[in-house]
């Protein structure tokens, strides 16, 4: 994609991510979006051919940047301060993003699929060589790597969905006991 049309492309995003935002999805139009974008209705499809592509592409950008997140705090070494990092930076991220972590379940209310985005599937693979390194080192418990990385994806998911989708509070209420919950797990005495 060029120049020119990537910055298209992000100013249609950052228009949906606002609208979506202020009106949530079921009340925003394509044509919402196109005006909030200053961009010609006809030309958004261009770029996006459903408002569901919106949130598929915002969904896309967020799980990217949970990995990314995850992956600055996996670096040094694998013990109790790294499973502090990595959980309270995860939920801080969701924290500054939960516009999009409420879009999350959108395939889910329609009645479709629920695609994996490719962020998220990193994420999975970063975090089991993460608990398979620990393993080999001797530092974690020996545990089946991908049943752990599925599991702890799964516990901060629960937390996510929670605190922005069901209850609506501040991931505080769940951060420390998870944390304590996987040093426990984790960590060889």
């Amino acid at each position: 994609m060029r120049k020119g049309q990537e910055g298209r492309r992000v100013a249609i995003l950052t228009a949906a991510r606002d609208c979506f935002g202020r009106q949530g999805y079921l009340h925003t139009s394509m044509e919402q979006i196109a005006a909030q974008s200053g961009i010609a209705h006809g030309t958004v499809y261009l770029y996006f051919d459903s408002k569901l592509s919106f949130v598929d592409a915002l969904v896309e950008i967020y799980s990217s940047g949970i990995t990314d997140t995850l992956s600055n705090s996996l670096s040094g070494s694998l013990g109790p301060e790294q499973i502090r990092s990595c959980i309270h930076n995860v939920l801080l991220y969701a924290s500054e993003n939960s516009d999009i972590v409420r879009l999350l379940d959108i395939r889910s209310t329609l009645g479709l699929e629920n695609v994996r985005p490719r962020a998220e599937k990193r994420m999975q693979r970063l975090i089991r060589a993460t608990i398979a390194e620990g393993i080999r080192r001797g530092r974690f418990r020996g545990y089946d790597s991908l049943a752990a990385a599925e599991l702890i994806s799964g516990l901060v998911e629960w937390i996510i969905k929670i605190c922005f989708i069901v209850l609506k509070c501040d991931t505080s209420r769940f951060e420390k006991t998870a944390i304590q919950m996987l040093e426990h797990a984790l960590i060889k005495s």
